[in-house]
């Protein structure tokens, strides 16, 4: 293959003033060769370059791809979290209004025996005093009796 220093500085020999056409002719055939060469690898350097951008341009999809398919990952990953926290908390809230409902229906019954037992002690104390009562009637009559029996 011919170099540019080689095609700028060939010098043809001449005859009479003339150049050689022999010689001519066969540089020309030798700088077409040179030249077709240089066209094919010129082509094929182009499509090469062609397929590396195609290929950096698949490369750059697929890394944005990869990118977006990551970053949906994290949000669904990040939404799954806050709704897994949310569904937690919302157990819980419920966990502590039913303890709260536990704990006053507790209270109420412990209240209500608390009166059931204030009631049933109240009435104990009534029942005493009417039996204490009686008891004394009947010891004063009885006491009553004997008297009257000895006095006879």
């Amino acid at each position: 293959m011919l170099t540019p220093l080689e095609v700028h500085s060939k010098q043809f020999s001449t005859r009479f003033g003339r150049y050689s056409a022999a010689e001519v002719d066969e540089f020309l055939d030798s700088v077409g060769q040179s030249y077709d060469q240089l066209w094919r690898e010129n082509a094929e350097l182009r499509e090469r370059l062609r397929e590396l951008t195609e290929k950096d341009q698949s490369s750059q999809d697929l890394g944005e791809t990869l990118k977006q398919t990551l970053m949906m990952a994290q949000k669904a990953a990040e939404d799954a979290r806050r709704n897994a926290e949310e569904k937690a908390r919302l157990i819980l809230d419920n966990a502590e209004q039913e303890a709260a409902q536990m704990v006053e229906r507790a209270v109420q019954k412990v209240r209500a025996e608390e009166q059931r037992l204030e009631d049933l002690l109240a009435h104990q104390a009534t029942l005493r005093a009417r039996l204490r009562a009686l008891l004394e009637a009947y010891l004063e009559i009885i006491n009553d009796t004997e008297g009257d029996q000895r006095r006879a």
